[in-house]
């Protein structure tokens, strides 16, 4: 057994050599040889921060002491890299300071702490151009917008009344709805963030995607929105049907695992409970698209989305929905209007027609987006159990379903339609069936 001291010095030396080593692989490849530094130094850097704030009693002071000494010689180093003219980049004394902050923290917080400090310091240095490609493409005013979203998310729901007073048109309101003005706002927030990390992923890290690739990421924002767009697609590129109908059935693979995420954020009690069956739903959706696609050839990436310096090819006519930021104030306004209309339709569907009514305004949304409803069900206090919640969840997606069965053949090739119903026409009957005999 390996004394606690020891295993932390240890780990301080491997992970110093390990940002030693990355930076100079770093310079190595940008063609930079005269360069502050040696694998050396970073050790000793490591190893004089460890062993200073090792010291018994003045440890932090003399830490802090030998960071006011090693300062100097970085600005001298500095100093005399912007007077030869040499890039003005302060990667190596960064480096150097974290480097020498290793040793406290190997002797404060966890090792694994100290690893991801480490593989975090070599994924960004070794990612410039991806880093770079990333942030040509992003948009200033999309930077604007999250900022904002950010700033109502973390400053505004904090203040937001968990109870709202039942004086003026809001709170009377409130009085009938099943959920507080701040649920409310927390739905918006969940669920916009969601559908933000696919639209990110689609518009910025994956601008040059194929069709399968946007029925999967497609379906992270919106699987209805996503199949819609496919259905056309497989319109206007004639010859590939099959791989259209695959991307459909990818996008509502897609739908029960958001769904999925929604249930383990708001009732984690219950994701235990209807995950066998929405995992296994969204596998034998992927399963068949993949099966029906099983003799075509790779997905090629699509001319008509080039990227013409960094920034990203205008989309197609039908898919400005799917490059929509959802993280835009009319957005989130938008979706929490939605969000209080379905609460008090499915809280007057349950006074007047109980469980009948629950379910019947399950299959109703389905015809729509369903995430509201969703949400509703899930921290609306509606005074049902969790059993009548999965319920009406499962019936929601299946009656989306039959939504995108629809879409499909309103706006697809009939060949595409004929191979994405098929499987989502087994969707459905295994939904209701689990829904009605396995709840």
């Amino acid at each position: 057994m390996i004394p606690p001291l020891v295993a932390s010095f240890l780990l301080t030396l491997a992970a110093s050599f390990l940002i030693g080593i990355g930076l100079r692989d770093y310079y190595e490849g940008e063609g930079k040889f005269d360069t502050f530094g040696t694998v050396r130094t970073f050790v000793f850097f490591g190893m004089l921060g460890f062993l200073l704030y090792q010291m018994p009693t003045v440890g932090p002071y003399v830490f802090t002491m030998g960071l006011a000494a090693i300062v100097p010689f970085l600005l001298v180093y500095y100093n005399n890299k912007v007077r030869q003219k040499k890039s003005p980049g302060l990667i190596g004394v960064l480096i150097a300071l974290l480097t020498y902050t290793l040793g406290p923290i190997t002797l404060l917080q966890p090792h694994w702490y100290v690893v991801l400090i480490a593989v975090s310091i070599l994924f960004v240095l070794h990612s410039k151009g991806r880093i770079r490609k990333f942030t040509d493409r992003l948009e200033t005013g999309e930077v604007v917008t999250a900022c904002k979203f950010l700033a109502i998310a973390g400053v505004v729901l904090p203040l937001i009344p968990a109870v709202m007073p039942a004086t003026g048109h809001l709170g009377r309101l409130f009085a009938v709805l099943p959920l507080t003005p701040r649920q409310v706002w927390m739905a918006v927030v969940v669920t916009t963030t969601i559908s933000y990390f696919g639209y990110v992923l689609q518009t910025y890290l994956y601008p040059r995607r194929g069709l399968l690739l946007t029925g999967l990421l497609g379906g992270v924002y919106s699987s209805t929105v996503a199949v819609l767009v496919l259905a056309k697609r497989s319109r206007q590129q004639p010859g590939r049907e099959r791989q259209a109908a695959t991307a459909i059935l990818l996008a509502v693979a897609m739908m029960y695992l958001r769904v999925l995420v929604l249930v383990a954020i708001f009732r984690t009690r219950d994701a235990l409970k209807v995950a066998p069956a929405l995992l296994v739903l969204a596998i034998l959706s992927a399963a068949y698209g993949l099966w029906i696609n099983r003799d075509m050839a790779p997905d090629p990436t699509p001319a008509a989305l080039p990227e013409e310096g960094g920034i990203p090819a205008a989309p197609e006519p039908g898919e400005e929905a799917l490059h929509r930021n959802p993280l835009e104030i009319n957005s989130a306004l938008f979706f929490a209007f939605m969000f209080v209309t379905v609460s008090f339709a499915t809280k007057y569907a349950l006074i007047f027609f109980k469980e009948m009514g629950l379910r019947a305004m399950s299959f109703i949304v389905g015809c729509s987006d369903i995430t509201p409803f969703v949400v509703t069900v899930l921290q609306g206090n509606l005074g049902i159990g969790s059993g009548q919640i999965l319920q009406a969840i499962i019936i929601a997606t299946a009656s989306n379903n039959v939504l995108k069965v629809f879409y499909t053949y309103l706006f697809g090739t009939r060949r595409t339609a004929n191979l994405a119903a098929t499987g989502m026409a087994g969707l459905i009957v295994l939904s209701l069936a689990y829904a009605l005999i396995g709840l």
